[in-house]
């Protein structure tokens, strides 16, 4: 714990953020050759952006949120953490994307091409008229449930594997005012409560 919290204030220490240019696009990530054990990077095209980093348990060891129209830079110290594997999380509204990090004695290598990168699911609502929207880039297996306010399962989908899913779903004339899509794919769980009165 001692060494979360350390690690937790170095990488706080050497965060430095630089605004440069204003787009309205989603995020991508730019490996900066890094020295040592730090990992740079610059994040163009960035909104708000949550930037996390776990270890190979899946232990979150820091998080931060940034924000900006612009390009962000970051400098992570990862000194404190022993040999091993570690992954950046990058989540926007719209995708999260993982890039592996590699600690190997007195270095860090941040990954340039993400393990995974996850759109998603984009969602209207109109009338109680639902329309879902999945980019589903690596064709990964989609499941698609929706439970009415009581828990139960009213509908389960077979098996998608298309690169885009869409999906329209009348519930305006259903018994309940509110209905939970869950969508599983690319190793996600999303969850949306929409109304079937709107």
């Amino acid at each position: 714990m001692k060494k979360i919290l350390k690690f937790s204030l170095v990488v706080a220490a050497v965060l430095t953020a630089m605004n440069v240019s204003a787009s309205e696009k989603d995020f991508s990530l730019d490996v900066k050759k890094g020295e040592g054990k730090t990992v740079t990077f610059a994040l163009n095209e960035s909104n708000k952006v949550e930037l996390s980093i776990y270890d190979l348990d899946n232990k979150l060891i820091h998080t931060e949120n940034v924000n900006s129209k612009g390009s962000i830079n970051r400098t992570y110290d990862l000194k404190a953490l022993p040999e091993g594997t570690y992954f950046l999380v990058a989540e926007s509204d719209t995708k999260i994307a993982k890039y592996e990090i590699s600690v190997i004695g007195k270095t860090a290598v941040l990954a340039s091409s993400p393990v995974s990168e996850v759109y998603k699911p984009v969602f209207t609502n109109k009338n109680g008229l639902v329309s879902l929207s999945i980019f589903n880039l690596y064709k990964n297996p989609v499941s698609i449930k929706i439970y009415n306010q009581a828990d139960e399962e009213v509908y389960t989908s077979p098996v998608l594997v298309d690169q885009n899913v869409e999906k329209v779903f009348d519930i305006k004339n259903l018994p309940y005012e509110k209905y939970t899509f869950v969508m599983t794919y690319g190793d996600k769980v999303f969850m949306e409560t929409v109304s079937a009165k709107k």
